[in-house]
């Protein structure tokens, strides 16, 4: 349990376990041997298990920030219509989503993120997140939300995002039909699309 103490619930477990045999050592009247050991490997679970807890919540917190922080780069691409071909989208049509990038220009103007916060996470075999952003210009301020795919970067082994999916509300005073509350750029579960966009 000592070994795989950087695992915080197995440094439980050791913590435990390091305690429970040094006790019945102690007990034992000398029957039975070790308790130097099974106390320095509880002691070392602990610290191990600290130590591991501390590393994967800075990792936890950077992997945020990061997805974040990117989530920001690939929205102000596609409000600015410098969409990066190389990067952020996966599984869209590109015709499709640069006409869709062209109407939202045209129906709210220049647009710029002024906050992106993560509001759902959802760790499996295909991990998605995500973002809720608020967007402004000089005369609306509207909500985007965005959902993406997580992926690991090889370089970093943080998580990083391909965006699969964009809806803007749309203000109450920009439409004229009660229904019309979302303008959507849904995902494409087409594997024939491509996951890149054209060169501008």
């Amino acid at each position: 349990m000592t070994v795989l103490a950087c695992c915080p619930a197995s440094a439980v477990f050791g913590v435990f376990a390091g305690l429970i045999s040094f006790g019945r050592i102690r007990a034992s009247n000398g029957k039975l041997v070790g308790s130097r050991l099974a106390l320095t490997c509880a002691i070392a679970s602990f610290v191990i298990g600290i130590m591991s807890w501390g590393i994967g919540d800075r990792f936890q917190s950077a992997g945020r920030g990061s997805m974040n922080s990117e989530v920001r780069v690939a929205m102000d691409q596609f409000l600015t219509g410098t969409v990066d071909p190389n990067a952020w989208w996966t599984g869209v049509d590109p015709k499709a989503l640069l006409a869709f990038q062209q109407t939202v220009r045209e129906r709210f103007g220049p647009l710029k993120i002024s906050s992106v916060t993560q509001t759902e996470i959802a760790m499996s075999l295909k991990s998605t997140a995500q973002f809720r952003m608020m967007l402004e210009s000089p005369d609306i301020q509207t909500v985007a939300s965005v959902t993406t795919d997580l992926i690991t970067d090889s370089a970093t082994f943080l998580p990083t995002i391909r965006i699969r999916s964009i809806e803007i509300r749309i203000p109450s005073d920009q439409t004229s039909q009660e229904t019309e509350s979302a303008m959507t750029f849904p995902a494409k579960d087409d594997s024939a699309m491509p996951d890149t966009l054209p060169k501008q």
